[in-house]
């Protein structure tokens, strides 16, 4: 899913500490060269991605929280 940035969801995201990028996904594999388990292309949903307030929300339909 994807949204157009808001300065509202950056204020929620920070309140709320919300986990919704790769990094916090039971499907990322990290020690295995960064990359979705199922095979997925992850740019638009890394975290690194959001420091950029003006970056579109991309959601992975597949995020499972570890």
């Amino acid at each position: 899913m994807k949204l157009p940035a808001s300065s509202a969801f950056t204020t929620q995201r920070a309140l709320h500490v919300l986990r919704f990028t790769c990094e916090h996904c039971t499907y990322f594999a990290s020690e295995d060269g960064e990359r979705c388990t199922h095979g997925y292309p992850n740019e638009a949903h890394r975290l690194a991605r959001y420091e950029d307030p003006e970056a579109e929300l991309v959601f992975c339909k597949d995020f499972e929280l570890r």
